[in-house]
């Protein structure tokens, strides 16, 4: 049972959803005719689904190292799967084909999928896919999967862990060490690409509560050396927890006194003009190293706003409003908060009256963590200074 889905990398287009447009809140692509999978409820694994990406020019799209990860949303508008298992590549992987082999919680509900797409990892370096129509027929025969989220690492963890009979403390150790590994790379991407939510976040603390219970329940390990072998997992692997924390662990609070509820964008940058390390035209003139920040809003009412970002960017500073935004400095660095057009004399008025923080800690960072972003920055010609986040 296979299906052909086709990509032109730099090419294809389809118009922003309202729910992607500010002030939407509807989410219904523009989908490629072309472009779709349909199949019924409980299948498993033999529906196949083959994919070939061109660049714009024609050529194959080069998937030499790569793997590929199958992002979807369920029909029931709740359950997500995250797929990194189950992609199969050509023997030559220069032709930018490949086979796709749908996981059975895939088909758990009966209905169109919100979104579907496939995202190409090399590297820590992604890029994805539009959606293709996935839709799912009912069976009302049989009764089958209940749904829920899907994080294929964790799955495979746990199916071989269920699956062995070792009492082996070094193999079974050795088993998840492997699994954890390419636990935290999909994390890590999540992470990066600001797709992981806490349902998918939540899957994850699950698992590794019900490994815990697996390794009591079998005698796998006595006490101590569960909560040591405990211990080792929590140092590789970010909890739900602690990643959601990562992401979001920064909250500013801005008081605009809009009576709305904007949706917010931010974006960090360096050495804007005056202030330079050095002093005015020392280094690079001008802002540097600009990104544009995740992040969410949560609303207290309809004159505040707390914008929480990842934690790594957390400034010892206050929220200031200036020429129609919000600013926070340190040093050399800038975050700037846009909530779109505003009342310029009510956002004045509650100047001043914000505040930043960082989360509590969630145990995660009670251990030594290593610095994002590290660079040397020349400074004359014996000295160059570090910087990190």
């Amino acid at each position: 049972m296979a299906q052909i889905l086709k990509y032109v990398i730099g090419k294809d287009y389809r118009p922003l959803t309202a729910l992607e447009a500010k002030g939407g809140n509807t989410f219904t692509p523009d989908y490629d005719k072309s472009n779709w999978v349909q199949a019924r409820q409980y299948e498993d694994s033999l529906r196949q689904v083959f994919v070939e990406i061109t660049n714009e020019d024609g050529s194959a799209y080069d998937l030499t190292g790569a793997n590929v990860l199958f992002e979807g949303i369920l029909p029931d508008n709740e359950h997500k799967i995250l797929d990194n298992s189950h992609a199969v590549f050509y023997e030559d992987p220069t032709t930018g084909k490949f086979r796709f082999d749908m996981p059975a919680q895939s088909f758990s509900v009966a209905g169109q999928y919100k979104q579907a797409f496939f995202r190409v990892m090399k590297d820590y370096r992604n890029i994805a896919t539009l959606e293709f129509k996935f839709e799912v027929l009912a069976d009302m025969v049989v009764t089958g999967l209940v749904p829920r989220d899907y994080i294929s690492p964790l799955d495979d963890l746990f199916n071989t862990i269920k699956e062995t009979e070792t009492k082996n403390v070094a193999e079974l150790k050795k088993i998840v060490d492997d699994k954890v590994a390419e636990i935290t790379n999909l994390m890590t991407t999540l992470n990066q690409t600001n797709t992981a939510t806490l349902s998918q976040l939540n899957s994850a603390k699950t698992a590794l509560s019900a490994l815990e219970e697996k390794i009591k329940q079998d005698g796998l390990f006595t006490q101590g050396e569960a909560e040591e072998f405990k211990k080792s997992i929590l140092i590789k692997m970010v909890t739900a927890d602690s990643l959601e924390d990562i992401m979001y662990g920064y909250s500013i609070k801005i008081v605009h006194n809009q009576k709305d509820y904007p949706k917010p964008t931010v974006f960090y940058y360096e050495n804007a003009l005056g202030t330079e390390v050095g002093g005015l035209g020392a280094g690079s003139f001008g802002e540097t190293l600009t990104k544009l920040v995740p992040c969410e809003a949560e609303y207290t009412d309809n004159d505040s706003i707390i914008v929480r970002i990842p934690r790594n960017f957390y400034m010892d500073a206050k929220p200031y409003y200036k020429y129609g935004n919000w600013y926070l400095g340190s040093g050399n660095k800038t975050i700037k908060i846009s909530l779109g057009n505003v009342d310029d004399s009510a956002a004045k008025a509650g100047d001043g009256k914000g505040s930043s923080y960082l989360s509590h800690s969630t145990g995660y960072f009670n251990y030594p963590t290593a610095p994002s972003d590290l660079r040397a920055v020349y400074v004359n010609d014996t000295a160059e200074r570090l910087e990190w986040r």
